[in-house]
């Protein structure tokens, strides 16, 4: 599929590195040459040089025939422009990334007017994701399936959990509960487990089951922590805001610290029922005159990853509180995990999980099709959720056991009508199932793709 889009900050370059990967064409659109230098060097892509929001620079890009537009400049205003003048050309679908709370709130006004496929808020997503987490601290990550049915949550296995030594087939059969660990990570290294395999402290975790299921294991294992009542964010932006909105809705206490008197003054007549406080997050003994001692999660915001970083690594240290760090950049997202960072959300990460689960759907073919997808370990893994729409030869209605999967697949979950299977080899899939796959070194747009 041709693809343009236009902006190439952080987002924009991670979406045409992910989208040359899958076999796509893609032109990339932004008015400074130095960005598109640096990415022209690195990717295989056509780069245009100009306004975007202007005819002559989306024709020169070929957006008249391009099958899907991408707006992701720094400016909602202008990002909605571009989609406007794109879908007047003739591109087949726009999609529009719209991050502030005033144009968000009234998009679904213009979305049709505008021509939109897809609006895409990563600051939202971010907040949605850390409320997850918030709600559930046990938890590093909390992803969901079937409007919230079914969970897929990591976690961090800590050096006195009760399951370490056990193989994965002992602890099923221990627990006696509905649950599948389908993804590790210990070190660089990343498995797709068989029953034969054995936990060690430290490994990352990702268990997909309903989420009395994921509670009952958490607490017979004494991993469930104390319920979140008290926040304290440290970094006033639009996630914080986001963030806040829910959390006060749900009657948890909020503190925000930022350092901008401006922004400051702007939250609390945005939040009149969240405590905001104007000082230097960053400063320890802040901190610590602000009660971090006594909140029971603790979320750094900055715009700095650095000091995110740090000041949730001095968190981790001294406080039993839940920690929450937002990191942007890519190569600080594994450096995270390996200083002792359990929960780490980047938003532009959950951007392009979006968008990537949007683009594979578009190649739906007429027996299943991708209803959500997220991506794993930095990547390494996709969990892709098919919905089967048509009878398969060696799929429906063949026992899993017998089925010939290719290499580092494992389907961890069937979803029919409203129940929730955790499958073992007898079980099969049926026409209607929603059915959830874990992959490894693969990239699927068809759940028949799974067979060798």
């Amino acid at each position: 599929m041709n693809v343009v889009i236009i902006g190439n900050g952080k987002m924009g370059s991670t979406l045409s590195e992910l989208l040359v990967e899958e076999g796509h064409d893609i032109t990339v659109v932004d008015n400074k040459a130095a960005a598109l230098k640096k990415v022209i060097d690195r990717q295989d892509i056509m780069c245009v040089e100009g306004n975007g929001a202007t005819v002559s620079i989306q024709l020169e890009a070929g957006v008249n025939k391009a099958g899907l537009v991408i707006a992701a400049t720094p400016s909602d205003e202008l990002n909605m422009l571009c989609c406007l003048i794109a879908k007047k050309l003739g591109a087949e679908r726009t999609i529009c990334r719209v991050r502030t709370p005033d144009y968000f709130g009234q998009i679904n006004l213009i979305r049709e007017d505008l021509g939109l496929s897809m609006v895409l808020n990563p600051e939202l997503s971010s907040a949605e994701e850390i409320l997850r987490v918030l709600i559930f601290p046990a938890a590093a990550k909390v992803e969901v399936f079937q409007k919230g049915r079914l969970e897929l949550v990591e976690h961090v296995v800590p050096e006195t959990a009760p399951v370490i030594g056990l193989t994965l087939a002992e602890m099923y059969k221990k627990t006696k509960m509905q649950f599948l660990i389908c993804a590790v990570q210990r070190d660089q290294e990343v498995f797709i487990p068989d029953g034969q395999f054995v936990l060690q402290k430290g490994d990352r975790i990702h268990i997909c089951a309903a989420h009395t299921e994921i509670e009952r294991f958490f607490n017979t294992n004494g991993l469930l922590k104390t319920k979140t009542k008290s926040v304290m964010i440290v970094g006033g932006g639009r996630i914080a805001y986001y963030l806040t909105n829910s959390l006060i809705k749900m009657g948890m206490h909020v503190k925000i610290i930022d350092r901008d008197p401006d922004r400051c003054a702007l939250l609390a007549e945005l939040l009149p029922k969240a405590i905001i406080i104007n000082a230097d997050g960053s400063d320890q003994e802040v901190l610590r005159e602000e009660g971090i001692d006594d909140v029971d999660a603790y979320v750094a915001l900055t715009g700095i990853d650095e000091e995110n970083m740090i000041m949730s690594l001095y968190a981790e240290q001294h406080i039993k509180a839940k920690v929450v760090t937002k990191v942007n950049r890519e190569s600080y997202i594994d450096l995270a995990g390996q200083i002792g960072l359990e929960s780490v959300i980047s938003p532009r990460h959950l951007a392009t999980n979006y968008l990537m689960g949007y683009i594979r759907s578009l190649k739906n073919t007429n027996d299943s099709s991708i209803e959500s997808l997220y991506n794993l370990v930095g990547n390494k893994v996709e969990a892709i959720e098919f919905k089967i729409r048509e009878n398969l030869e060696g799929l429906v209605g063949t026992k899993l056991r017998e089925m010939k999967l290719k290499k580092n697949i494992l389907i961890c979950a069937i979803l029919r009508n409203r129940e929730i299977i955790i499958p073992n080899g007898n079980d099969s899939i049926e026409l209607g199932d929603s059915v959830i796959i874990v992959t490894k070194d693969h990239r699927f747009t068809a759940i028949k793709d799974i067979l060798r």
